[in-house]
């Protein structure tokens, strides 16, 4: 649309100065028909002169002959001939003048002034004027006698002034006269032709001038718009502007270009936003990652420091043992001679001592087990009450010298479950010992049962019901943030330490993988200051 406006705006000029050129042409014509009018006009009237000047030489000539006063042939000649030429650029001259007058005539829709045609006429009459004319003056001699005299020059004046019966002295003046009137009539009319063309000139150059100021303000103003568009958009680009859009709507070429680029500005928005997508993925990967180095850093400090710990526990616990064995051999070997019941009771106490030594030595083996999922675990119907009763004796000794009161709700004889007997003993033993060891004196260890009835799974069928054995205690709780991490081998909490220094973290740890391989789990709801909740869950595989 635009380069069609450019066309027809550079063909409007194009075609001002065409018809600017044409004008300018045409007026030029007419300037020089006017001119060459003029030209004709003054030449007919030097010729008319000349042939009225010599046609008096001639006269004169003449009337030295008649008289006799050295006339001479040459000087007749002379001046016949100049006449004879004068006359025929006079027939020419009058001839064009006609032509030039029908030639205006035409073009303004004049008529033809009658003395245009006079001058044909007379340029006619004076050449066969000056053949007789010719003819006379060779024939003159010289009269002395008075009266041929004046009978010969009154001849010689009818041959001067008279042809075909008219007066040609009289035609002669009257065109003399009428192309003097003529003269400055064509020289004006020269003029005004000049002053025409000037004026004609002046208007299409204004109008052209004109058209050409209309012409570039109105292209100034259609380019202005769209190129402040389109630097505004490029602007806005090199800003990280990428959603702004150059309007359109004029259906031309600028609107092409802002559809190209807009079409490029989005795609730039499209990668951009892809960049930033893939940036923030890869911060978030970066962060993820970092957070999982920071957690897995963490764990590797916490679980050096458990390390650490473990070895000090265990340093502690097997020290213990160690130096009673040692202390009673050494008491032993320095009292000389004992009596037997004083060997056999050291003896008993460095078993005794062997045997705490052997115990921690199994927790471990235990644990290396259960993680290599080589836990043996010798299932066998197993009547719940009998388990309970055996746990609750085995932690009654310790319940006692704590100052704590074993409660068990009691189990009906037909209640049984599919277990190791020993493994989930020490399992129970072990939830108990805690429970006990981490109670305030005066307090009480609950030790409860529930059945869950069997669930309802659509992939695996109906799964078997689930005995949950409840060990309740009012002791120290457990933080909230330090849950997650009780099953973690190693682990004391900070209110555990603060409540007994001894201990080595990996007895819930084992309590767990022996449910674990019971096909069980373990649940632990706590609260601090007020007591903690031990729930250990395995399948009921026995029919009741």
């Amino acid at each position: 649309m635009y380069r069609l406006r450019l066309t027809l705006a550079l063909s409007l000029m194009l075609a001002l100065v065409c018809l600017q050129a044409a004008f300018v042409y045409w007026g030029t014509v007419r300037v020089d028909g006017y001119a060459h009018h003029s030209r004709l006009t003054s030449d007919l009237l030097s010729e008319l002169l000349d042939l009225s000047a010599n046609k008096q030489r001639l006269r004169n000539w003449a009337a030295q002959q008649v008289m006799g006063a050295g006339a001479t042939e040459a000087s007749r000649e002379r001046l016949l001939d100049a006449m004879d030429a004068g006359a025929r650029r006079l027939d020419d001259l009058s001839r064009r003048h006609l032509a030039s007058w029908e030639a205006i005539a035409q073009r303004d829709d004049v008529a033809v002034p009658p003395e245009v045609t006079q001058l044909v006429d007379i340029s006619a009459l004076l050449s066969d004027n000056l053949v007789e004319l010719r003819r006379q003056l060779r024939a003159l001699e010289p009269h002395g006698e008075r009266e041929g005299f004046e009978s010969v020059w009154r001849q010689l004046n009818q041959v001067f002034d008279k042809t075909h019966g008219r007066d040609l002295r009289d035609l002669l003046n009257g065109a003399i006269e009428g192309q003097r009137k003529a003269v400055p009539i064509a020289r004006a009319a020269t003029e005004r032709g000049i002053a025409r063309l000037r004026l004609q000139s002046v208007v299409m150059v204004a109008l052209t001038f004109a058209c050409a100021v209309a012409l570039s303000l109105h292209l100034r103003r259609r380019l202005r718009r769209p190129l402040d568009a389109l630097l505004e958009g490029a602007q806005a680009v090199q800003a990280g502007r990428l959603g702004h859009r150059i309007p359109v709507g004029h259906g031309d070429e600028f609107d092409q270009v802002a559809l190209r680029f807009n079409t490029m500005a989005w795609e730039l928005q499209q990668h951009r936003e892809a960049a930033e997508a893939v940036r923030r993925g890869l911060e978030d990967e970066v962060r993820a990652r970092t957070g999982e180095l920071e957690r897995a850093h963490l764990a590797l400090q916490q679980l050096d420091h458990r390390r650490r710990q473990l070895f000090a526990d265990l340093g502690h616990e097997l020290r213990t043992p160690a130096t009673v064995i040692r202390g009673e051999a050494d008491v032993a070997l320095r009292a000389g001679e004992l009596p037997t019941q004083e060997y056999r009771s050291t003896l008993a106490r460095i078993v005794a001592a062997v045997k705490q030594m052997t115990g921690v030595v199994d927790d471990l083996l235990l644990i290396a087990r259960a993680e290599a999922n080589e836990l043996d675990i010798a299932r066998q119907p197993l009547p719940l009450g009998t388990l309970l009763d055996g746990a609750v004796d085995q932690a009654q000794a310790l319940a006692a010298a704590h100052g704590q009161r074993l409660i068990v709700e009691p189990v009906p004889d037909e209640r049984t479950v599919s277990a190791d007997p020993i493994r989930l003993r020490q399992a129970l033993v072990i939830v108990l010992d805690n429970a006990i060891r981490y109670s305030r004196p005066g307090g009480a260890v609950r030790v409860a049962w529930a059945v869950d009835e069997p669930l309802r799974d659509e992939a695996q069928g109906e799964c078997p019901a689930r005995v949950a054995i409840h060990v309740s205690d009012d002791g120290i709780g457990i933080p909230a943030e330090e849950l997650p991490l009780v099953f973690e081998r190693f682990m004391r909490g900070r209110l555990a330490r603060e409540h007994r220094a001894d201990g080595t973290g990996i007895g819930l740890s084992i309590a767990r993988s022996i449910l674990a391989a019971h096909g069980g789990h373990l649940e632990i709801d706590s609260e601090v200051g007020r007591g903690t909740t031990v729930r250990l869950i395995i399948p009921d595989t026995t029919t009741p």
